[in-house]
């Protein structure tokens, strides 16, 4: 790893950091500085793919009026791989807090992201959320932890 790619890691670790944050917060300003304009989500709900920072955007917002806050969020086993502008990364991500139900809601989700440098600054242009499913009944395992 040259000096650059481990400076560029570093950066991208506090980048997902400050996500993390914003997220266990409710903090959508500190959200919206994460995710390129031109970004394209495969994410849990539907439909397939979103595209734009807006959709993305309306995604965390919907969490953010399901969960009471704080919202526990842990990223475990981040792996960042870094060549010149692009970087991909990927981990296992667990949410988890009081829904507005008063139940306690509990998963972890498979997570990767390939950022971009774009005037000086890591940017996720794409991110795909997603959890394995049982077959053959096609149920979503939230069951499973790392």
């Amino acid at each position: 790893m040259t000096t650059q790619q481990a400076k560029d890691e570093v950066e991208l670790r506090e980048r997902i950091d400050t996500l993390v944050g914003a997220i266990q917060t409710g903090d959508m300003d500190a959200v919206k500085t994460t995710f390129a304009p031109h970004v394209v989500s495969f994410d849990m709900g539907i439909p397939l793919r979103h595209l734009g920072a807006e959709a993305k955007w309306k995604n965390w917002e919907e969490v953010f009026t399901l969960y009471q806050l704080p919202i526990e969020y842990e990223v475990r086993d981040l792996t960042v791989l870094v060549d010149g502008d692009l970087a991909v990364v990927f981990a296992v991500n667990r949410i988890s807090g009081i829904v507005v139900t008063g139940d306690k809601n509990e998963h972890w989700v498979r997570w990767t992201a390939a950022w971009q440098r774009i005037d000086g600054r890591w940017m996720v242009v794409h991110d795909q959320v997603s959890v394995p499913i049982y077959f053959p009944e096609g149920r979503a395992a939230l069951d499973l932890t790392p």
